[in-house]
């Protein structure tokens, strides 16, 4: 039998090509194009059905369920599952990308592309694993990779999955951070609504605010547009603004005004910049004076409670444990004619009982001053450290890296909180920044080879449980 690394190495080639196939699919959840046949949009079925033909051409037994989610299995004995996902969230304004978010070019020993770390890259890094353990070692164990095609809105398709078909005994997701994750928080969104009604006669108004693409991001863009005396109103801006807010007339009837943030994914929401709260800031300076004036003075109100640091804090659902604090995101906003969306991801303690979170949103909409609904909530999810399947992850890691491992706990929410026994084990290192949800999104094919490496040691260690 060959050594590890040098199966890898036989292996990694296709693994790259494999890869780039997937990335090159646009793989969004695509409302306009999405019917009974094709639930998620027409983009998703596509990327699935790649992955199960390239599954079944590599001569795994494959199934399509509904094109809500499919898997490739092999072997025989106790099932162990996979959890990965194919569909992925919006590129956002392609100018901010080096490389075009779905072209897959490799620069640098890098491949670039929107989901190369969530998740194709790790699926496809599992993916070979479990094809190198197929070809080369008896198998004691049924192992099979379940792929799904909603992961990044709710979920439907492994609740699709679960449906009909079995319910592996351990399941692992490439969908986090090693060493393991044995903990994530519960996440709960919400969507506020309020009306700001014009008075009349109003100078200058406040026609439209905008920002983010899905409530789980960061906005890094955030609009704001004037009608009116805009020639004063771009004159006031200029004299406030600063590098990170852009002034301009938009198709010579109105002022657009744009600003700049950082994007992440939510759970890391206080390591974002987000640009609505900025543009928040700048739209309540005191010099300025526009309608809907009811409007103008929420927009105060709000430029003091929503900032990137101490947002939970102001709120007053400041709330921590053990394993992480309490993050929140403003990932959406949409205002025009009146009509004001606000849509809010919230990120709540492992320990925090879900129906005490809810007991906490009326702070919220008294500080905010708008209706609130619930959108979805997620109830926290923790595996015991001394699960068995779990201490031979961490120990398929450790046997890799030479480094500790220990079970942590995030603020992102994966598969595993819909299927029980379930871990998420990889694929971000811990020293590496976190790239799922951004501009210039890649996979470090040095760390791909890597991980394909962990993924092979763990599935060995599971099949001689």
């Amino acid at each position: 039998m060959e050594n590890i690394d040098t199966l890898v190495n036989n292996y990694f080639n296709k693994a790259v090509e494999d890869l780039r196939r997937l990335i090159q699919i646009n793989s969004i959840y695509d409302a306009s194009s999405a019917d009974s046949s094709n639930p998620f949009g027409i983009g998703a079925a596509e990327c699935l059905n790649s992955f199960l033909n390239l599954a079944n051409d590599d001569g795994f037994s494959v199934k399509n369920i509904d094109n809500y989610a499919g898997y490739a299995e092999c072997g025989s004995g106790d099932l162990i599952g996979i959890l990965a996902h194919l569909d992925v969230v919006p590129a956002g304004n392609i100018d901010n990308w080096k490389y075009h978010p779905y072209a897959a070019e490799i620069h640098d020993n890098k491949i670039y592309g929107r989901g190369t770390a969530d998740d194709k890259g790790p699926l496809i890094a599992a993916y070979t694993a479990l094809k190198i353990l197929k070809d080369n070692y008896q198998l004691n164990k049924r192992f099979r990779i379940i792929t799904g095609c909603d992961e990044e809105t709710s979920m439907r398709c492994l609740k699709r999955y679960k449906e009909t078909e079995e319910i592996p005994v351990f399941s692992f997701s490439p969908d986090a951070s090693f060493p393991a994750v044995n903990g994530e928080k519960g996440q709960i969104q919400i969507v506020m609504k309020r009306d700001f009604i014009h008075q009349g006669y109003e100078p200058i108004k406040l026609l439209g605010l905008t920002c983010g693409e899905a409530v789980n991001i960061v906005p890094n863009e955030a609009y704001a547009y004037f009608s009116g005396n805009i020639a004063m109103m771009k004159r006031q801006l200029e004299e406030i603004a600063g590098d990170d807010l852009e002034i301009d007339f938009f198709e010579n009837d109105y002022l657009r005004v744009k600003a700049n943030g950082k994007a992440v994914h939510s759970m890391h929401a206080p390591d974002g910049v987000n640009a609505m709260y900025k543009l928040f800031r700048y739209l309540a300076h005191p010099d300025l004076d526009y309608g809907p004036w009811e409007l103008m003075h929420w927009i105060r109100s709000m430029s003091v409670i929503l900032d990137d640091k101490n947002c939970s804090k102001n709120l007053g659902i400041n709330f921590s444990d053990e394993f992480g604090e309490l993050t929140i995101n403003m990932g959406l906003l949409r205002y025009k004619s009146a009509d004001l969306q606000l849509h809010f991801d919230i990120r709540y303690p492992v320990t925090m009982k879900p129906s005490k979170f809810e007991s906490k949103l009326p702070l919220i909409t008294e500080k905010i001053m708008m209706l609130t609904q619930i959108n979805k909530h997620t109830p926290p999810l923790y595996v015991d450290e001394n699960n068995i399947y779990l201490k031979e992850l961490l120990n398929a890691y450790s046997s890799v890296t030479n480094e500790e491992a220990k079970p942590i706990t995030i603020g992102g929410r994966t598969y595993c909180t819909a299927m029980p026994n379930s871990v998420s084990f990889g694929a971000k290192f811990p020293q590496d920044e976190e790239l799922a949800h951004q501009a210039n999104e890649c996979m470090d094919l040095g760390n791909f080879k890597k991980i394909i490496t962990i993924y092979l040691q763990a599935l060995i260690n599971l099949n001689n449980l």
